[in-house]
């Protein structure tokens, strides 16, 4: 079973690590559900030679209808991203309808596979109109795997869904289950037929550093406290999902 933790600093990249997963999507913007991160991350993330990495291409949090200059900044990350020599990209871009644009997608698809990239389908597929149509659109895409909720809050509310996605894959694309996985659900998907999960659990890390005011910076623990993954539960949830526990 292959453990794939989403990071948004080199500090998770390593705790991520040191919990045992398999492989790592970088993003940036936890509070849009994640944009395409920086060049400096991206780099010293793929030179760790134990563990893959994937990228976040979203030029922008909020819907996952893009102009055409946002589609020619997600297709000169996708180039950047290979020169950095990563695993695959994660991508997802959707039409006016709530059907995924299959021309965008196609043109998307085709210049990572150029590259020799994976490609993940992120949750975009969660706000599709169709599910099973959607899913069809991306096989016929040649889209490696598929990271989704199950169109629901979170992963474990969307195992109905998840179930039926993995009957109608037929091993044609990975379903990737993610969203809100928590150490305690992770022994709930062992029955899916899944090769493959997608965590988060994250830590609220106390800062090292002693502020000279009071003026703040964001939320107002912003500056009292780092957000990272949380190693433990990363190993105690490769340990379920792997049958060591």
């Amino acid at each position: 079973m292959i453990v794939e933790v989403v990071c948004y600093t080199i500090e998770d990249v390593f705790r991520a690590r040191l919990g045992g997963a398999s492989r790592v999507e970088l993003c940036a913007d936890h509070g849009a559900g994640g944009t395409t991160p920086n060049y400096g991350l991206i780099k010293q993330s793929a030179n760790i030679d134990d563990l893959d990495t994937m990228v976040m291409i979203r030029p922008r949090g909020g819907d996952f209808l893009y102009n055409n200059a946002e589609i020619a900044q997600m297709e000169e990350d996708i180039s950047l991203a290979a020169e950095l020599g990563v695993r695959g990209v994660v991508f997802g871009v959707l039409d006016e309808t709530g059907a995924f644009d299959t021309l965008t997608m196609s043109r998307l698809v085709q210049r990572a596979k150029s590259l020799k990239l994976e490609v993940t389908c992120h949750r975009a597929f969660d706000v599709a109109r169709d599910p099973y149509a959607a899913l069809d659109t991306l096989i016929d895409l040649g889209v490696d795997r598929l990271l989704t909720s199950g169109q629901a809050p979170n992963a474990v509310e969307g195992l109905p869904l998840l179930r039926k996605l993995v009957e109608q894959a037929k091993g044609r694309i990975s379903i990737m289950p993610g969203g809100g996985i928590s150490p305690s659900d992770a022994g709930k998907f062992l029955g899916l037929g899944i090769t493959e999960i997608h965590i988060g659990s994250r830590v609220p890390v106390p800062s090292r550093m002693k502020a000279a005011s009071d003026v703040q910076m964001g939320p107002s623990d912003a500056q009292e406290y780092n957000m990272f993954v949380d190693p433990e539960a990363i190993q105690f949830i490769v340990k379920t999902v792997r049958g060591e526990s």
